[in-house]
């Protein structure tokens, strides 16, 4: 297990590696000047040297990649253009606000989609199977943002049962619970279609298997032996998709939070790239990177302590 996870940090340790260039490098992608970009056209050349002297953009490529690899190692992402804020403080500000509406969501999905498959499993080829089948294949088609809309017109316009927009009052969970409801089922829809999908195929696998078909002889109950024993081993798979569901919902949070006008790394990420901060755009790519390769780690390690098999072929 132990040669498996350092295999597993070596190449998270690379792919952040190659986002940290990728975001170094997105100010070289900007036609012109950047401190130019940033300020506009109506900058003076004053402001524009200035905010080159600020930004390190009078320096030689190397020597600023080197300041900027040395900072983020140190936690220091640079300063905002305009808040002047740090930028680490500024993200982490926000970043609890994805963080819940990630997990929310992930609980979600996992809840209702595991719940959604082993019936659809247990009463193979019924009216009840059919009608789960096709709520999962239209629910996995539904991009997190046209679910948001949909949802905020029927059920916040339309019903008004929900608030349109914001993360609730500070400091009142039950106001901040009530504005994540419609944010969370958004962006959890279609990875709930997708977990009682692959759900209900790897159970009705197991269901196929000869010692199922023993206990089945036996008179055991369905319900007992799909609780007992094929859910035990259909769930590897699932665990296999909850690290990578993480990394999923944290970049459909983007749309979510913006749709919903909520606080967050993605809304952030968003409102610098219209302001021109390139330091927060910067350092809210980067976050987010590094937030997905962890959870993908994660999800890798958790899979290979359910599955032994997975260590066992690393090491061929």
């Amino acid at each position: 297990m132990l040669r498996y996870f350092v295999k597993r940090l070596g190449w998270m340790v690379l792919t952040v590696f190659g986002v940290l260039i990728f975001t170094f490098s997105l100010t070289y992608f900007l036609p012109g000047d950047p401190a130019s970009v940033m300020l506009g056209p109506r900058a003076t050349p004053q402001l524009i040297k200035a905010l080159q002297v600020r930004l390190g953009l009078d320096k030689p490529v190397w020597t600023r990649f080197g300041i900027y690899v040395w900072g983020v190692l140190g936690g220091d992402l640079g300063e905002s253009v305009w808040s002047h804020r740090p930028v680490f403080s500024l993200l982490m500000q926000v970043l609890p606000y994805t963080i819940i509406l990630a997990l929310s969501s992930l609980l979600l999905a996992v809840i209702i989609g595991m719940a959604l498959g082993i019936l659809a499993s247990t009463y193979e080829n019924s009216v009840l199977d059919w009608i789960t089948t096709g709520f999962s294949l239209i629910a996995t088609s539904i991009p997190s943002f046209v679910a948001a809309c949909l949802l905020l017109l029927f059920f916040s316009i339309f019903l008004k049962l929900f608030p349109v927009i914001g993360a609730g009052k500070e400091g009142d969970i039950l106001s901040q619970l009530h504005h994540l409801v419609l944010p969370s089922f958004a962006l959890a829809i279609s990875w709930i279609g997708y977990i009682a999908y692959l759900l209900r195929g790897t159970m009705l696998e197991v269901f196929g298997s000869d010692y199922i078909t023993t206990a089945k002889s036996f008179g055991i109950p369905i319900r007992y032996i799909a609780y007992k024993y094929t859910l035990k081993n259909a769930i590897k798979p699932i665990v296999a998709i909850v690290g990578l569901g993480i990394g999923k919902l944290l970049g459909g949070a983007v749309f979510v939070e913006i749709i919903f006008n909520r606080p967050g790394l993605g809304k952030t990420i968003a409102d610098a790239v219209f302001a021109r901060d390139f330091p927060v755009v910067q350092g809210g790519v980067l976050l987010a990177a590094f937030l997905y390769v962890l959870s993908n780690l994660a999800a890798d390690l958790s899979y290979a302590h359910f599955d032994p098999r997975i260590q066992y072929e690393e090491k061929r």
